[in-house]
């Protein structure tokens, strides 16, 4: 029988978990003002390095999110230690930080959607 998940997919939903605890519980900085979700993880083969895609609440201002990415990444050493704690696992992985704009993407996408059907149906009334 064939299993449904493989190990690693399983290991980057609980990563996503336990990151996104320690983030909003345990990281007490103070420059980090905004809202963070951690919307993916996408984990090696090896199980050895991880990418942590994060979005903000606050979008409107770009530098607060280079800078909180910065304060997150120069603080990977203690959630890996607190990983340490909550996973058993043998070996925590690497962990990366990156900015994720699929939000603001979609956004877009939906917000140009919108404005063509809107022309649409006014050039169909014209005509």
């Amino acid at each position: 029988m064939e299993k449904s998940f493989s190990r690693s997919i399983r290991i980057a939903q609980e990563l996503k978990k336990n990151i996104s605890q320690i983030i909003q519980f345990s990281l007490k900085d103070p420059r980090i003002v905004t809202m963070i979700t951690v919307s993916q993880v996408k984990i090696s083969k090896d199980l050895s390095h991880a990418q942590v895609f994060l979005s903000f609440f606050d979008i409107n201002q770009l530098s607060n999110v280079k800078k909180t990415l910065i304060i997150l990444n120069k603080s990977i050493s203690y959630i890996r230690k607190i990983l340490c704690k909550k996973m058993k696992l043998r070996i925590i992985p690497n962990i990366i930080f990156y900015y994720d704009d699929t939000l603001i993407k979609g956004d877009k996408i939906s917000f140009l959607l919108k404005t063509i059907i809107k022309h649409n149906k006014y050039t169909d009334s014209i005509a």
